[in-house]
C-alpha cells in the first residue's frame, strides 16, 4: 500500500514476465492447432470479403480479424498467467464468432449493431442459427447438408454462461483470494487452451459449412485439413 504506483506496475510486470518465461517451458501441441483455428478464422474472412458485395457484408468480415487478434491477445494473457483477463476475451470471441453468422443474413441487424448501438443477444442469435427455417435455407443454398446444430446450442450456451460469471465478477471466480494467485499453474494454461480450442473449433466449422468454402479454406490453411472431417 505504501509503494510508489510506478513501483507496483514494475514488480507486477516482473511478476508476468516470470509467469511467460514459466509458461516457455511447457511443451503441449495444441498451441499449434489453436493457430490453425486462427488462420482459418482470418482466411474466413479474406474470403468473403473478395466475395462480397453488400455494405452489411462489409461489416460483418471486419469480424473475423477481431477474432483472430482476440485468439492472440487472449492466449499471450493465459501465457502470463491472467486467466481472468484471457476468459473475458474468451467470452468476447465466442459472441462475436456468434455474432459473425448471424448478421449475415440479417442486414437491418447488422447496420442497428454497427450504427446504432444495437445490443445482440447470444441466445437469440444461437437460436436463430440453429433454427428449422435457417437450416432448411442454409440446405437449400449449399453443396453440404445440415443434419443437426449448425452450433451445438447447450454446450456454447453453457460455455458462454461460465465466462459471464468471470465478466460479471461472480464470487466464485474471484482469483485474488486463492494460494496461488496470479502464479503460473500449468493445469490452468491446459484448461485454458483446451476451452479456447473447442470454441475456435465449433466456430470455424460452422463458418466453413455455413459459407460452403471447405476447398477455399483448405487451400488457404492446408494443416486444417487433419483437423476436420468435411
Amino acid at each position: 500500500m505504501n509503494k510508489a504506483p510506478k513501483d507496483v506496475m514494475i514488480e507486477l510486470h516482473d511478476k508476468f514476465d516470470h509467469n511467460f518465461n514459466e509458461w516457455k517451458n511447457v511443451e503441449d501441441v495444441r498451441l499449434e492447432n489453436t493457430f490453425i483455428y486462427l488462420k482459418c478464422v482470418a482466411a474466413t474472412g479474406d474470403i468473403l470479403r473478395k466475395n462480397s458485395s453488400s455494405k452489411h457484408h462489409e461489416i460483418c468480415c471486419k469480424i473475423y480479424d477481431e477474432i483472430f487478434s482476440d485468439g492472440v491477445s487472449a492466449l499471450y494473457l493465459a501465457s502470463s498467467s491472467m486467466d481472468k483477463p484471457a476468459n473475458i476475451v474468451l467470452r468476447r470471441i465466442l459472441e462475436l464468432g456468434v455474432a459473425a453468422l448471424y448478421l449475415w443474413d440479417m442486414p437491418h441487424m447488422a447496420h442497428s449493431w454497427n450504427s446504432h448501438d444495437q445490443d445482440l443477444s447470444f441466445s437469440e442469435m444461437l437460436n436463430h442459427i440453429n433454427s428449422k427455417g435457417y437450416l432448411s435455407y442454409l440446405n437449400s443454398e449449399n453443396s453440404q447438408a445440415i443434419t443437426g446444430e449448425l452450433l451445438p446450442c447447450k454446450e456454447l450456451q453453457k460455455i458462454y454462461g461460465d465466462l459471464s460469471d468471470v465478466v460479471h465478477g461472480k464470487i466464485t471466480t474471484f482469483e485474488s483470494s486463492m494460494p496461488g494467485r496470479f502464479k503460473f499453474i500449468e493445469q490452468e494454461w491446459l484448461t485454458f487452451i483446451d476451452l479456447i480450442e473447442v470454441i475456435l473449433k465449433q466456430l470455424v466449422k460452422a463458418f466453413i459449412i455455413r459459407y460452403d468454402i471447405t476447398s477455399e479454406i483448405f487451400t488457404c490453411v492446408p494443416t486444417a485439413k487433419k483437423e476436420f472431417d468435411l
